[in-house]
């Protein structure tokens, strides 16, 4: 007959076997799911190190400051002026200055800036004149002259009186200068004049305001009429959100984006001391 002691103590025997054997298998789990893990991470680390190692440092951005330092100046010993402008812009000679001043022996100096590298784009202008009182900048409706007799700069128009123009700003060398917009049916323009009286001289900025832009004036050259087309769709695509402009004048906001430094060159005008 078998003990009853005995058979009641081996199910408790076998199940402290089972745990131990259980308990077992889980730390060696453990051990290894931890060291793989461990060995996983350290070559993620080292990959990870090496991948920013291998990425290049990123470029230095230009400031403002740097932007400024990069202005190029267009100097005319001849007749002792300069002025300070963009590296995008170019600076050329002009043709005349028949359209501010009937006697060309008072033109002394004429330049256009380009602002872009396209043709289709208004240009602005620099004249630099002799004989205030023979100036006159042109419009549609009204043109604005020196009047002697209130010894200031106005604009005429047939339907009212004299507008006395104010001085707007100052060079940086201390030059007054008086701000007017003129134009026509084309085209307007925002005129900067800076007097010397003294020498009975005139410097003249004129930067474009608004500007219709005419493509059917290439229609005999047709690889240049695509060319203003295609600049026209580029332009209103930009700045207008594709929608096309009544009688294709160029919107407000793209030329005063490409002429948003035009004031900033007007002020740095000056006189060469020597």
């Amino acid at each position: 007959m078998e003990n009853p002691i005995n058979q009641s103590l081996m199910p408790t025997k076998k199940l402290k076997t089972n745990y131990l054997l259980i308990f077992g298998i889980v730390l060696t789990c453990f051990v290894i799911f931890g060291f793989g893990g461990y060995y996983l991470g350290k070559q993620s680390s080292k990959t990870s190190d090496k991948s920013k190692q291998a990425q290049p440092m990123p470029s230095p951005t230009t400031t403002g400051g740097n932007a400024v330092s990069k202005l190029k100046t267009y100097k005319n010993t001849q007749y002792e002026i300069e002025f300070d402008y963009p590296p995008n812009y170019t600076v050329s000679p002009g043709s005349d200055c028949s359209w501010l001043i009937n006697n060309q022996a008072g033109c002394l100096l004429s330049l256009t800036l380009n602002p872009t590298n396209n043709d289709y784009a208004p240009k602005a202008s620099f004249w630099l004149l002799k004989g205030i009182n023979s100036v006159n900048i042109p419009g549609q409706v009204s043109s604005i002259n020196f009047d002697p007799q209130k010894r200031a700069w106005v604009v005429n128009n047939p339907v009212s009186t004299p507008e006395v123009l104010s001085i707007w700003d100052r060079t940086k060398s201390g030059q007054e200068i008086i701000k007017s917009s003129n134009g026509g049916s084309h085209s307007s323009f925002r005129y900067y004049i800076i007097p010397k009286y003294e020498s009975d001289e005139v410097a003249i900025f004129s930067i474009p305001e608004s500007f219709r832009l005419r493509c059917d004036n290439f229609v005999n050259d047709k690889p240049k009429e695509a060319e203003c087309n295609n600049f026209y769709k580029f332009v209103i695509d930009q700045y207008n959100n594709g929608q096309t402009t009544i009688d294709t004048w160029l919107p407000e906001n793209y030329l005063n984006s490409i002429y948003s430094e035009a004031e900033n060159i007007v002020k740095s005008y000056r006189q060469v001391v020597k």
